[in-house]
């Protein structure tokens, strides 16, 4: 068994996020190849991971505009034409809901100088490094500053800007440090579109024997092949394309819907963790539609191809069955690198409590309820 420490080799071996959300202070001593964060509703594990993609994509304006409309975090303000309409409310990005009472956001490992920082601030495009072609001399817009090790780049979110100028003020691609590539996958089941996003890199890597295999913990009967059918109806959206499953002995395939919620779930997380390689992959209530008597071999496959396609996973629960198959399918790999963390609130202070594997197996072994 590998002795429980940081691993360097990971984005993210330790984290700490301060002022984010419903956050003010969290420290993470310990992440793991794959990790269970768990914890009462409304802790904050959806926010840990909503940190973790903004984190990833280095404070772009889309990981921002995505964390607050997933949330309905928006609010109605009135352009320069008079006419009412609906945008991020950025100060729901910031602890207490008010980006200036604190002196920021901060997102990353332990190690304060490999932290993403954000907070934020007026400035004037004449004077700020900018393409030449972006710039509105002399015009203030509000902006968030992000910085991450000792590089510094402004998002503007001025949303009463007209969006012409506003996306012309937002940063070069060159001058923001590359992303960390990150998938997250919801409560819900992953959408048609996102299927057919997840199987079209999949088959380009000429990995579908993975989907299958993965198909094959939820169905009876071996799948033959799996197709995405379909062509993109409206504004190049995936919208008309569906995923079709030809069964072993069935006379025509059917879509992958029909064999049911598990079968749709666990098919977009294989195809998820496919798509994952040198990044993240995020799975809020990975319970969701699967029945606990494949829980054991679910958290295999998810340990043991985080390990082969350099992935790291991170993924809440409410499940005390989630909990005890993931410590038993770690039991069962001897060097699988899963790390169990329940997170805690009191007077609206959180801590994280991490069990040692030893705790974990044996907690699991004897129904110790560790929610």
């Amino acid at each position: 068994m590998l002795a429980e420490t940081l691993d360097p080799t990971l984005h993210l071996p330790s984290l700490a996020i301060k002022n984010f959300r419903g956050i003010d202070v969290l420290t993470l001593p310990r992440l793991g190849r794959v990790s269970l964060l768990a914890g009462k509703n409304s802790v904050g594990k959806t926010s840990v991971l909503n940190a973790v993609s903004i984190y990833a994509a280095r404070c772009r304006y889309g990981a921002l505009d995505s964390v607050l409309r997933n949330r309905a975090e928006l609010q109605i303000i009135t352009d320069a034409d008079g006419d009412e309409t609906l945008a991020p409310d950025w100060n729901a990005l910031f602890y207490g809901r008010d980006m200036w009472a604190k002196p920021g956001i901060s997102i990353g490992p332990s190690d304060e100088n490999l932290q993403l920082n954000i907070r934020p601030k007026w400035i004037d495009t004449g004077q700020v490094p900018m393409p030449l072609h972006a710039r509105l001399s002399g015009e203030e817009v509000l902006a968030l500053e992000a910085s991450v090790g000792g590089q510094q780049w402004h998002i503007p979110i001025d949303d009463l800007l007209p969006n012409l100028s506003s996306r012309r003020l937002r940063p070069a691609a060159s001058e923001v440090p590359s992303e960390i590539g990150c998938e997250s996958l919801g409560t819900g089941l992953p959408g048609a579109a996102a299927l057919a996003r997840f199987w079209d890199d999949v088959v380009i890597k000429d990995e579908q024997s993975f989907a299958l295999n993965a198909l094959k913990l939820i169905l009876d009967a071996p799948v033959e092949w799996i197709a995405v059918i379909g062509e993109a109806l409206y504004r190049g959206a995936d919208r008309g394309r569906r995923v079709i499953v030809k069964i072993d002995g069935a006379a025509v395939p059917i879509p992958l819907q029909s064999l049911g919620d598990g079968a749709v779930r666990i098919f977009g997380i294989a195809l998820a963790l496919a798509n994952s390689r040198n990044g993240f992959l995020l799975i809020d209530e990975v319970e969701n539609g699967l029945h606990h008597s494949i829980q054991q071999d679910f958290w295999k496959m998810v340990l043991l191809t985080a390990q082969q396609y350099n992935v790291q996973v991170l993924a809440t629960t409410h499940s005390w069955d989630a909990v005890v198959w993931f410590a038993r399918a770690i039991q069962d790999l001897e060097y699988a690198d899963g790390v169990y963390i329940r997170l805690e609130k009191d007077d609206h202070k959180m801590r994280a409590v991490e069990y040692s594997k030893k705790n974990l197996f044996a907690a699991a072994k004897y129904d110790i309820e560790m929610r």
